[in-house]
């Protein structure tokens, strides 16, 4: 692949398909587009490159934010004051840790808000995106990351936020105990922190991120821009896209989401429509869609996707659901890593609390 340089409709089509894959989660799309198209404005180079465009022994980081999404009707701490200042603060202070350049940015998750931030960051320091992620979805945890699959510590990490106050990790004792350093501290910042992690090579990260995950999204968006441009449904165009299942349809008629130890948790509750009438449907937050029941059976749970667009096909992101809207769920495979014991062990139901097995959703709608 040669190196892609992102234009207008790209980046609408980015954010549009990682809002989708971001699962309820994933941050702010609204925020995500506004920041790339001010890029694009201000003649910044958006680009996205693959492992094989660049040198396999240059560095690559992750860049994202990390804290809770507002509940609905709640409004996001603004992370554009100081935005550039604190985000280059921080790669300054890692490659002085490193004592090398860093020559690449590449995603935490994808979604609408953290994918448009890695490229934000990128663009400033005039380096590429790497194309692929940690998840091949969003997630609410640091745990849920193939670096921590593949046993590669996150590092140094410089975790700041947007006034100023900058916090090192120099080591953690395991995974869980960073996902509590890193989230206590976004509380502790008012909600959000900005965090650069994972320095690794590009030749480390060919093999431990899920590839080619920034384009898949891009190409997601695609089919549901032209779609809409041709007032068609893109519905079974995106269910091929992404062999994935429409499993339930219907009016979101309550939820009980609020903001708990820096995570956005609680449940929303789905009442069918059309061929689901008189059925229902609902979904565990955190942060992201995590388990789903049809009818009071576990239908799916994560590592696998519970996508959920409204009727306008744009993805719904869980601090904008609202009461009365017609949402579609949408199921799809986790990549395949998420699915090895190791996988279902770090993004699987137990791991989150229940006393279920995960079981592959594909399986669980049958039933």
């Amino acid at each position: 692949m040669m190196v892609k340089v992102l234009k207008e409709e790209d980046v609408k089509n980015l954010v549009t398909g990682a809002t989708i894959l971001g699962t309820g989660g994933g941050g702010d799309p609204e925020d995500g587009l506004k920041i790339l198209m001010d890029d694009l404005k201000a003649d910044r180079i958006l680009s996205l490159a693959d492992a094989s465009d660049l040198n396999p022994e240059s560095l690559v980081v992750c860049a994202y934010f990390c804290g809770s999404i507002p509940p609905p009707g709640g409004k996001a701490q603004s992370r554009r004051l100081r935005l550039n200042q604190e985000m280059l603060k921080a790669f300054r202070l890692l490659e002085k840790r490193k004592r090398r350049k860093v020559s690449a940015v590449i995603p935490t998750e994808i979604g609408g808000g953290n994918t448009a931030v890695a490229f934000h960051l990128a663009s400033i320091l005039k380096v590429p995106v790497l194309d692929g992620d940690q998840v091949g979805r969003a997630a609410p945890e640091l745990n849920q990351s193939t670096y921590i699959i593949y046993g590669v510590k996150a590092t140094p990490s410089i975790i700041t936020d947007l006034w100023g106050n900058i916090v090192i990790v120099e080591d953690y004792t395991d995974i869980s105990s960073y996902e509590s350093i890193a989230r206590n501290l976004a509380v502790t910042f008012g909600g959000s922190a900005f965090i650069l992690d994972s320095p690794v090579t590009i030749a480390q990260a060919s093999k431990i991120a899920i590839k080619n995950t920034v384009s898949k999204a891009i190409d997601l968006g695609k089919i549901v821009n032209d779609a809409k441009k041709r007032r068609e449904n893109p519905l079974d165009a995106v269910l091929r896209f992404l062999d994935g299942f429409k499993i339930f349809k219907g009016i979101i008629k309550n939820h009980s989401l609020k903001v708990d130890g820096g995570f956005l948790m609680g449940y929303v509750e789905i009442e069918g429509a059309e061929e689901w009438s008189g059925q229902n449907f609902k979904i565990w937050v955190k942060n992201e869609n995590i388990v789903g029941w049809r009818n009071g059976k576990v239908a799916i749970t994560a590592p696998d996707l519970i996508c959920m667009v409204d009727k306008n096909f744009n993805g719904v992101t869980n601090s904008e659901i609202k009461i009365g809207m017609e949402v579609s769920i949408i199921g799809v495979k986790a990549p395949a890593i998420w699915r090895t014991p190791k996988g279902i062990e770090l993004f699987g139901p137990r791991h989150f609390g229940f006393d279920f097995d995960y079981v592959p959703f594909e399986e669980l709608i049958k039933g």
